[in-house]
């Protein structure tokens, strides 16, 4: 059953989303430090054959990551 796909994503990104929430909303972690780690693994993406730039990267994280991950969490885009 690993990496059966639902309409928004692999059962492990809706576990890893869902787990990322929960500990944002018992303080457990920040919005930085989600920051922090979805800047780390975006930089690491290889889309066009390299790593991302760090600009690219937080573009990403900006643009699509964060809200997949805060939003629910009781935190507004910035």
């Amino acid at each position: 059953m690993a990496g059966t796909a639902s309409s928004n994503g692999s059962i492990e990104t809706l576990v890893l989303q869902a787990l990322v929430r929960k500990l944002v909303q018992t303080k457990v972690l920040s919005r930085d430090d989600v920051t922090a780690l979805l800047t780390d693994a975006a930089t690491r993406l290889n889309i066009d054959g390299s790593p991302q730039t760090p600009r690219a990267a937080a573009t990403i994280v900006g643009e699509d990551l964060l809200p997949t991950y805060l939003d629910d969490a009781g935190f507004s885009r910035p």
